[in-house]
């Protein structure tokens, strides 16, 4: 290939790139102002948390699960549940699930923050590694959540999986080959706002 044929391809690449982004932060600016012009809210995030609890609230939901055998205590602070999943699994698959809030300046709650793998998980054991599991989970969020499915957003990182209902935000992507990171946020708090526009 020639450096003049080099040069007009790889401008054609470029341009075609930047037509695919401009077309999905449209898309995304779209569902944005669908979503929001609804005035839905919704705060549900996991078991009985939700957007806007307070520390003690958070606690006192935790505590009370804890009684009840749901959670145990998780490395890092966090709080973990086994899912015992046979939905979307040919057989009952366990799935750890690690979950802490971001609080904001007044104590409540604007984020969960959760972290997702297989119990099983192996470095050698193809069917636990965490794309398989991204994609277990965003079925089983889009049933659990309702509402819209995810669209994917390319990175530089790779690929990032987004799920819109009024106020709520679930992102979803790949840590590693074991683990799968979840944010779900109000894009309404102000620690959000920012990130309503499409300018990832």
């Amino acid at each position: 290939m020639t450096s003049s044929k080099f040069i007009k391809y790889a401008s054609s690449l470029i341009l075609a790139s930047m037509l695919l982004t401009a077309c999905f932060q449209s898309e995304y600016t779209r569902l944005v102002k669908s979503e929001l012009a609804k005035g839905v809210r919704y705060d549900s995030l996991v078991f009985t948390i939700k957007f806007g609890d307070t520390q003690n609230d958070f606690f006192g939901a935790c505590y009370d699960l804890n009684q009840q055998k749901l959670v145990t205590a998780g490395d890092g602070s966090r709080v973990e549940y086994l899912i015992n999943d046979s939905l979307f699994h040919a057989k009952p698959t366990k799935i750890r699930m690690l979950f802490f809030p971001t609080f904001d300046d007044q104590k409540k709650i604007a984020e969960m923050k959760i972290q997702n793998s297989y119990l099983a998980w192996a470095p050698w054991n193809a069917e636990y590694q965490s794309d398989k599991l991204l994609e277990k989970m965003k079925e089983m969020f889009e049933k659990q959540y309702k509402g819209n499915k995810f669209i994917v957003m390319k990175t530089d990182e790779g690929n990032i999986y987004v799920k819109l209902d009024g106020n709520r935000r679930i992102i979803m992507s790949t840590k590693d080959a074991e683990k799968i990171d979840i944010r779900i946020q109000d894009i309404l708090h102000p620690m959000f706002q920012h990130s309503i526009s499409a300018k990832k």
